[in-house]
């Protein structure tokens, strides 16, 4: 899959990242008629700093979405007022998706503290106990619109901020570090999916220790918890807390706590709001980011807490199927860790973290065993039985195909296979995939024949069933085939 850098449409518009006017205390987009500028769309409260607070001066911008919770608001950013990352250096941007309560208020009295910017915006999603359709993505696009800073800084409403989060995020995308870093910040108490689990459940006290004590003191007191950790720790720790080992990094850049350089986030559109309620968004965004060239990265030292409060499990799970059929959809499956991560989705029950990971390295191991496994003569053999007007599938496929006398679609899990096939023609005449049958987004009866040749043969055990079945989907016909067919 190979995607053209700036060439992402997710249907709304990418700044043109200009400069906010700062006037009486007040910052606003020159774009803006004077109706706009007295509302509390787009509003600046910029406190007057000595040494500084010019927009050259700022380095990060932080935006935090919030609907209807004045309070939890508060907790965060109470927390981004005791950064040791000098205040002028940062802003802090609230984007809120059409809150009736004190939200505005509680931003208003934080203006003599940190350097703000207020963006409202109409609610217009509808939230029911079905569906929460509450324009997150929508929100965090416009805070993002409204950043004056090279880095962005994604922060959740409710998220307390460890003191170093900005100096320690600032660090991994500082030189000597490779140009084009998205990085994911450990999140402390943040409820895994299976949100209802009781193994899960808040560790006592927590609620209140995040309203009376610094987030400093919350994680020495809780540290050694095993239920305030990050869901995440565990796929941390088995890569050395270092992402560039990991297949799939971009699974673990969750929004509650990330950063990404504005131009690098715009030059992939951004989040999509397509996206509706909660899961995946984040993902997304991380998955356009790592086929562009950004590597994930994770900071352990720009630590953050996620404060108690609720959530319905059922809701947002519910959401995130939703979404992941979305996503799915989105990319036609073009590539195989979208097949594993669909795989992953179905019924019955709820993904682990360490699933899909687990399974991008079975079919990376056995592409490493099967590196130069060519199944030319099986497929000669299997295409003497088969007329020239007969539509042919082959999973599978190898890098050398015999000359046959229809298109075919040809698959395969390799990339370097596929390449190879590519390079040498074959999809002038043939429908070239990579997959590994798994999900291949071809309609139902395709093809009246489908081939299964002995290169899947190392991932039978795991993928047998699946492959059968998308097979059987898209065939009339299916052959399973052996070397020595």
């Amino acid at each position: 899959m190979q995607f053209r850098q700036g060439a992402w449409d997710t249907g709304f518009p990418v700044p043109q990242f200009r400069r906010m006017r700062v006037l009486g205390g007040r910052c606003f987009g020159n774009t803006q008629s004077e109706e706009n500028r007295l509302s509390n769309r787009d509003v600046g409260l910029t406190a007057d700093y000595s040494g500084g607070g010019a927009d050259a001066a700022l380095r990060v911008s932080v935006v935090v979405p919030t609907h209807n919770r004045a309070e939890d608001l508060r907790l965060t950013l109470e927390s981004l007022c005791g950064q040791t990352l000098p205040v002028d250096q940062y802003e802090v941007i609230v984007a809120d998706d059409g809150s009736s309560d004190e939200t505005r208020a509680v931003v208003n009295s934080f203006a003599g503290r940190l350097r703000l910017k207020y963006h409202f915006q109409e609610d217009l999603g509808a939230r029911t106990a079905q569906v929460r359709d509450n324009g997150v993505t929508r929100v965090r696009n416009a805070g993002a619109r409204l950043a004056a800073a090279p880095l962005l800084v994604f922060l959740d409403c409710a998220t307390l901020a460890g003191p170093d989060l900005l100096t320690a995020h600032l660090l991994v995308h500082t030189p000597p570090t490779v140009p084009g870093v998205a990085c994911a910040g450990y999140v402390y108490a943040y409820p895994p999916r299976k949100v209802d689990d009781p193994d899960y459940a808040c560790p006592a006290g927590l609620a209140e220790a995040v309203k009376t004590l610094t987030p400093q003191q919350v994680v020495d007191r809780y540290r050694d918890e095993p239920r305030f950790r990050d869901p995440r720790h565990g796929e941390f720790e088995k890569v050395g807390f270092d992402l560039s080992n990991r297949i799939f990094p971009e699974e673990l850049l969750w929004s509650s706590n990330c950063s990404v350089p504005a131009a690098d986030f715009w030059m992939v559109g951004g989040f999509d709001e397509s996206f509706r309620g909660w899961g995946l968004d984040d993902i997304d965004l991380g998955y356009r980011l790592a086929r562009n060239g950004t590597a994930i990265r994770l900071s352990m030292d720009g630590w953050a807490i996620e404060a108690p409060h609720e959530r319905d499990g059922a809701v947002n799970f519910a959401g995130l199927l939703r979404n992941a059929q979305s996503f799915f959809d989105k990319y036609r499956f073009a590539e195989p860790t979208l097949e594993l991560g669909w795989l992953v989705m179905q019924p019955p029950g709820q993904p682990g973290l360490s699933t899909l990971e687990t399974l991008n390295r079975k079919v990376a191991d056995w592409t490493r065993k099967c590196a130069g496994l060519t199944v030319t003569a099986e497929l000669e053999k299997a295409f003497e039985s088969i007329a020239s007007d007969t539509r042919v599938a082959v999973f599978g496929a190898g890098a050398v195909v015999p000359a046959v006398g229809q298109s075919c679609v040809l698959a395969d899990f390799d990339r370097q296979v596929v390449d190879r096939l590519l390079a040498d023609g074959a999809g002038t005449r043939h429908d070239v995939r990579h997959n590994v049958g798994i999900h291949t987004a071809l309609p139902d009866k395709a093809v009246d024949t489908v081939l299964i040749t002995s290169r899947l043969d190392g991932l039978w055990g795991a993928f047998g069933p699946a492959i059968l079945a998308e097979a059987h989907r898209i065939g009339t016909h299916v052959s399973v085939l052996t070397a020595d067919c």
